[in-house]
């Protein structure tokens, strides 16, 4: 592939892009500002970078750059760069490694080779699958290396394994266990297991219901461990348990002829890990059982991982979903070859929950903390880090849990993660009230260290609550990077939430949480959000009164403090007709947004009868259809609920489609714009 030269303004740094499939129109102003940056991240002439992943969403878009050398990646290399959503530049980071040198990227060795070599380094005597075997460039022992990274995922359960192979000799330069855990890392023991992947049926969605833990049992009931009926009793029923249960609607499982089984358009149980349980098939959409029995645990995990992925995508309106398996996430109730411990396996988008002492499939922390590393891998691209993982995945389960409102804030367990699986005999689980303060109190273990960040999220969570709190973190974690420290996490969070316009109050309680736990917050200066254009209908006088849009410009600085001036000002008397909104922002500096307020006028009863349109079908799912008397010249413009402009089209017949399949749910205006009418439809 040709390389495209970019050059900095006084055409001094000749480094090179390459590009892919990844299309986004704010591309070429995201590589003038690496180029004018190449000195302070001292980038060198040589160095190529690759488009490589493009996410939008409520925060803006984010696009990731791809160090390349001679179209080979180098591992987890990368510069971020963000837009608001009004196509301003306003956040980067990078894991960008000057220190990669030069080498040769032709191997000497083929694939199959590394492949054999790294079975032989792991001594694999079960059954095992390859979830990448790709050429990288990296740095091994501080030596720029051209490498196979192999990952091996053994039918045991016991981890995932990346080996790298070096490409030219075949050497193995290192091994290690790349599966992310929910506390620490069991013993390694890879044994002799048969347990084949069981393909996939076509889908049938029906719905079905479940008795499961909302949260878990001591959570339900108030009590501690230990209390008599709240123990383990290696998987037995008690009455209390049996109670603990709630019954729930399981919005979408796979019929397959008679046959239900627990998949969804989100979620599918598997059997891949050791022990062999099975997947739990049956006649019945009814999965109603008792923890004694293994079928619970599959259905409760399934359960909570199909809420929290529709919460996110559905909900907050955030798109976050696998990269593999069509976007569904794999999980196995029984895995990890029985060890009390969880994990998530990067390379296959999947998820394995274990059995020892209380079973990890049965506690709503365990679940959801793992899902936490999903949706870190997601969001990034696969960049994630180390620094921040376990604390990511702490928040999204204490965020969850917190929501159900079991615990008061004076109650010990309002704070604990893990109340069923953990602060028992089992271990010591961990806690969203740590006393720890970055960077003085970190230990060198993630485990522990995660508690500091997710501590400071949850603090931000009690302040302005669960779903701006969950979508500013969501958002947040993409605009992060495989090098990102919790500092720099707290920075792109708060950042998102600017991205989206959260108000100025909601910004300072971020600053002070995230300060209180000891990350240094830059200063804000004055900023303004571009504001969508408006559009109303006038009064019954066919007059409008402008009312303040102060809500809507929300001028962010550090103390909130901004002068906000308005013209026209407020109580100004219109006319239907098109008017240009100035909104000045004062503090320091001045910042200053426009936009166009357009007043249609009043509807009377002559106006219904000659506009008689008819929309359908209504709510409209794929296409909606307009019908009606029209002038020649006449086209509609669809409108958000913010008054911004979603899409135009000209109607060219008397009955006309419109594709609105693109479209997030929610109610939309229809404006047509000689006719001066203006109808609602639904969008589902």
């Amino acid at each position: 592939m040709k390389l495209k030269l970019h050059f900095a303004v006084v055409a001094l740094i000749a480094f090179s892009f390459t590009s892919n499939a990844q299309v986004s129109e704010n591309e070429g102003a995201a590589r003038q500002w690496i180029s004018a940056h190449a000195t302070d991240l001292k980038i060198k002439p040589t160095d190529t970078f690759r488009l490589s992943f493009v996410y939008k969403g409520e925060a803006g878009e984010t696009l990731r750059f791809q160090q390349m050398m001679n179209e080979v990646p180098v591992y987890q290399s990368e510069i971020v760069v963000n837009f608001n959503p009004s196509n301003e530049l306003a956040y980067t980071s990078d894991s960008y490694d000057a220190a990669i040198q030069n080498v040769a990227t032709t191997p000497s060795l083929s694939k199959q080779a590394a492949l054999d070599a790294s079975r032989e380094s792991l001594k694999l005597t079960c059954e095992y699958t390859v979830a990448e075997n790709n050429l990288f460039v990296t740095k091994v022992n501080d030596e720029t290396k051209l490498v196979y990274r192999v990952v091996t995922n053994p039918a045991s359960g016991n981890g995932s394994w990346e080996v790298l192979v070096d490409a030219q000799n075949g050497s193995i330069l290192s091994t290690k266990d790349v599966a992310l855990y929910h506390h620490n890392k069991p013993t390694v023991n890879l044994f002799k297991s048969t347990n084949p992947t069981i393909p996939m049926a076509p889908l049938g969605f029906v719905s079905g219901t479940a008795m499961v833990f909302m949260s878990d049992p001591l959570s339900f009931a108030h009590v501690a461990y230990g209390t008599t009926g709240y123990v383990d009793g290696n998987d037995a029923n008690t009455t209390q348990l049996a109670a603990a249960r709630a019954s729930v609607t399981l919005p979408e499982i796979d019929l397959t002829g008679t046959v239900y089984k627990l998949k969804s358009s989100y979620v599918e149980i598997v059997d891949i890990e050791a022990p062999t349980t099975g997947l739990f098939t049956q006649a019945t959409s009814a999965f109603n059982f008792t923890r004694d029995n293994n079928a619970f645990e599959a259905v409760n995990v399934f359960y909570h991982l199909d809420k929290s992925l529709r919460y996110i995508n559905e909900t907050l309106g955030i798109n976050c979903r696998p990269a593999l398996n069509s976007g569904v996430l794999r999980y196995d109730p029984s895995g990890l070859s029985g060890a009390d411990n969880s994990h998530y396996l990067p390379s296959s988008d999947s998820l394995a929950f274990g059995e020892g002492c209380v079973d990890d499939a049965e506690d709503a922390d365990v679940i959801w903390h793992e899902l936490g590393h999903g949706l870190h891998d997601w969001m990034t691209n696969g960049n994630t880090s180390s620094q921040i993982g376990e604390g990511n995945g702490d928040y999204w389960a204490q965020s969850y849990s917190r929501s159900l409102g079991q615990w008061t804030a004076a109650d010990p367990a309002f704070q604990y993660m893990f109340s069923w699986d953990g602060h028992n005999v089992c271990w010591d689980g961990r806690t969203t009230d740590y006393f720890g303060i970055y960077p003085g109190d970190l230990t060198g273990f993630i485990h522990d260290d995660g508690q500091i960040w997710a501590t400071g999220l949850m603090q931000i969570w009690d302040e302005i609550g669960r779903t701006k709190t969950d979508k500013a973190f969501l958002n947040g974690l993409a605009l992060t990077n495989s090098s990102t420290n919790q500092q720099n996490a707290a920075i792109a969070v708060r950042q998102a939430a600017i991205n989206m316009n959260y108000p100025c109050a909601d910004i300072a309680i971020m600053t002070e949480k995230f300060s209180g736990r000891g990350y240094t917050m830059p200063v804000l200066g004055l900023t303004m959000a571009a504001i969508a254009n408006q559009v109303v209908t006038a009064g019954p006088s066919n007059t409008y009164t402008l009312p303040s849009y102060a809500t809507l410009a929300n001028p962010i600085t550090a103390n909130c403090n901004a002068t906000l001036t308005q013209s026209p000002v407020v109580g100004t008397v219109l006319i239907p007709g098109v008017y240009t909104i100035t909104m000045q922002a004062v503090s320091g500096t001045t910042v200053t947004r426009t936009f166009q307020l357009t007043v249609n006028p009043f509807l009377g009863i002559e106006d219904v009868v000659k506009n008689n349109f008819v929309l359908y079908p209504n709510p409209a799912a794929n296409v909606l259809n307009i019908k009606g008397d029209f002038d020649a010249n006449e086209k509609v413009t669809i409108y958000n609920m913010l008054g911004q402009t979603i899409m135009t089209k000209a109607v060219t017949s008397n009955e006309q489609s419109i594709d609105v399949s693109s479209l997030a749910k929610g109610i939309y205006n229809v404006y047509f714009n000689t006719a001066k009418a203006t109808y609602k439809f639904v969008k589902e």
